[in-house]
C-alpha cells in the first residue's frame, strides 16, 4: 500500500496524545481505524514505532525519529499549500467552500451566490464533502472555507456560527407516528434510532439519540455513515434517524417523513477556516452565509444563530 499524509497525521496524533483512545477523540475518529492505519504505518515501513503498554503507548527509538520527521514534513506540507494559495490568489481571487449537499444545499448555494454577486472577480468553487470529510478538507488544504454541522473537533480551525438547525426526526410514512405534527424524545422510546458510524461517540450520541446525558440507555440500533443510507434504514428497517432539518429541502420520498422534535437542542451549522488563514475572501464568505442564513430563517429548516462564534480579524 501506499502511504499518505494521513498516517503521519495518525501517528503524530497517537504519539502527542500517549494513546489510541484520545488520539481518536482528537481525530474524530473511532478507535479501530486509527490501529488499523497505524499498524499499516509500521508495516510499510517495516519497524515498530509504538510500544503497546496497558496505559497507552510509548515511542520506540524509531518512533521517536519518526515522529520528528513527520512532524517536520507535515509543517513543510502546509507552508507549501498556503505558499501556493496565496500564489493563485495572486494570480486570481479563488475560494473553495466545502459542504455537505445533504446538510445546507440551499444555504451553501446562496452563499455562493451572493460571494460572487460581491465579489465578481472571485471564482468560487463548491467542494462536496461527506460529515467525515467537513474539517479534514480544511486541514488538508483542499478547502479554503467549510461548512461544519457540529459537533466537530476545531483543533487548528476557527469558526463563526452561521446558523442554527432545528433536528427532526425521520420515520416510515407507515409508522404510529407519522401523523403527528411533532412528537417529544420520549415518544421515540420504543423506536430504535440510528446511530451513525465512524465518528466520534460525542457525534455519535448527538445524531444517534442520546440527546439528554444520564436520561436513557437506547436499545441496539442500527448504524449508517450517510444520511441518504440512513433514510434508507428508516424506510427498510421500521427505523427512525434525527437529522437536521435542512435535509428536508433535498429529500423528496414518499416512504418517510419528518417530524419536529420538540425537546432536543438545535445543532449549530459554523463556517470554518485554518486558523491563521483568514483573508478578505474568508471574511466575505463569513459575511455571506451569515446573511444567506438570516434569509433562510423565516422558513422551518435554518433558525437564527445563537451567537456569531469567532469571527475573523479584519
Amino acid at each position: 500500500m501506499e502511504l499518505d499524509l494521513r498516517h503521519l497525521r495518525y501517528f503524530v496524533a497517537v504519539a502527542e496524545e500517549g494513546g489510541f483512545t484520545r488520539a481518536a477523540a482528537r481525530l474524530h475518529m473511532t478507535q479501530p481505524p486509527l490501529s488499523v492505519a497505524i499498524r499499516q504505518l509500521e508495516g510499510e515501513l517495516g519497524l515498530q514505532l509504538l510500544d503497546r503498554t496497558g496505559n497507552g503507548v510509548e515511542l520506540t527509538s524509531a518512533g521517536s525519529e519518526f515522529l520528528n520527521r513527520a512532524k517536520s514534513l507535515l509543517q513543510q506540507w502546509q507552508r507549501m499549500v498556503d505558499g501556493m494559495r496565496q500564489v493563485g490568489w495572486q494570480e486570481l481571487q479563488r475560494l473553495v467552500i466545502a459542504f455537505r449537499p445533504a446538510v445546507c444545499h440551499p444555504l451553501a448555494h446562496r452563499t455562493i451566490e451572493l460571494i460572487r454577486e460581491k465579489n465578481p472577480e472571485c471564482r468560487v468553487l463548491p467542494r462536496y464533502v461527506q460529515w467525515t470529510d467537513q474539517t479534514a478538507c480544511l486541514e488538508a488544504g483542499d478547502a479554503d472555507v467549510s461548512f461544519v454541522l457540529e459537533p466537530a473537533d476545531h483543533t487548528g480551525l476557527e469558526s463563526a456560527t452561521v446558523a442554527m438547525l432545528p433536528r427532526v426526526v425521520c420515520l416510515p410514512s407507515a409508522h404510529e407516528l407519522a401523523g403527528r405534527e411533532s412528537v417529544s424524545i420520549d415518544d421515540l422510546s420504543e423506536v430504535p434510532i440510528i446511530r451513525p458510524a465512524g465518528g466520534s461517540p460525542e457525534w455519535s450520541d448527538f445524531w444517534g439519540g442520546k440527546v439528554r446525558p444520564g436520561n436513557r440507555t437506547w436499545k441496539e440500533h442500527p448504524t449508517a455513515t450517510r444520511i441518504d443510507e440512513a433514510i434508507d434504514l428508516v424506510a427498510l428497517e421500521n427505523a427512525a434517524a434525527l437529522v437536521p432539518a435542512s435535509v428536508i429541502a433535498v429529500q423528496h420520498r414518499q416512504d418517510v417523513v419528518f417530524i419536529p422534535v420538540t425537546d432536543v437542542p438545535a445543532a449549530r451549522l459554523s463556517l470554518a477556516w485554518r486558523e491563521g488563514s483568514d483573508s478578505e475572501l474568508v471574511r466575505l464568505a463569513v459575511s455571506c452565509a451569515q446573511t444567506a442564513a438570516q434569509g433562510l430563517a423565516g422558513g422551518k429548516l435554518f433558525g437564527r444563530p445563537e451567537s456569531s462564534g469567532t469571527s475573523p480579524a479584519g
